[in-house]
């Protein structure tokens, strides 16, 4: 995924804008919390723009991630935190962990159940007893009852952004998605900086549920999450 790749930085431009950062670290805050839960491990960490918040409110964090593109744009913005490349759904951790997050929607990516399964072992097995698992996912329900293909036009932070998306049903409620990436050089002037395509994945609750029951997880709390697009939500499990 040319994205977290070759464009890793365009991503890190674009979502500074796109995404309430400062929201979505407030809401981990607060379920962490209330679990008493120190030691933190981020799937999906990406260049780093929820890293900063939690070292920053005093949380033993680490980062993990796939692309070592993104990764570089993370070291070098916050040398001072621990970022690991790895895959999330084959992955281990020195020391068990009180939370685990995955974050920005990744669970998308793992689109054959082998992979979700075995990405929750690994987070199963990197808790420490009646650790936390919180994650977003995107509903399928939603998502596939009226499914939209038309081109849909995103501009944010001098970059603009042209995708659009077809069902394709192979393993599950999973879609392609294609996208073009445009950097603006003169005002309203946007050229083509590069492409991309991903296959991703949503999920109805029960298919959420039995993941994780099979895992060895509790789910606590399904909470419908703010979106810019694909209506999500976040889901909090307990180890058990």
């Amino acid at each position: 995924m040319n994205i977290y790749q070759s464009l890793a930085w365009v991503y890190h431009e674009m979502y500074q804008e796109l995404f309430d950062y400062d929201a979505e670290f407030a809401f981990f805050e607060s379920v962490l919390n209330q679990h008493n839960a120190k030691s933190v491990l981020e799937l999906g960490c990406g260049t780093g723009n929820l890293a900063k918040r939690f070292h920053g409110n005093n949380f033993d964090y680490s980062g993990l991630d796939l692309n070592i593109e993104m990764l570089a744009i993370a070291r070098k913005n916050h040398p001072e935190i621990n970022f690991e490349l790895g895959n999330m759904s084959s992955f281990k951790t020195i020391s068990t962990q009180d939370a685990i997050i995955i974050s920005g929607r990744s669970i998308s990516y793992l689109t054959d159940n082998q992979e979700i399964e075995s990405c929750f072992t690994s987070i199963h097995n990197a808790l420490k007893t009646n650790g936390i698992l919180i994650f977003d996912a995107i509903d399928a329900t939603k998502l596939f009852k009226n499914f939209d293909l038309e081109l849909k036009t995103l501009n944010t932070n001098g970059f603009r952004r042209l995708s659009k998306s077809k069902p394709n049903l192979e393993n599950g409620w999973t879609w392609d998605w294609e996208s073009a990436y445009y950097k603006e050089t003169k005002k309203n002037i946007f050229d083509l900086i590069g492409k991309d395509f991903a296959t991703l994945r949503a999920f109805t609750q029960n298919e959420i549920e039995n993941f994780l029951e099979d895992s060895g997880f509790e789910l606590l709390q399904k909470i419908k999450k703010d979106s810019y697009t694909w209506e999500d939500h976040f889901y909090i499990a307990k180890k058990i």
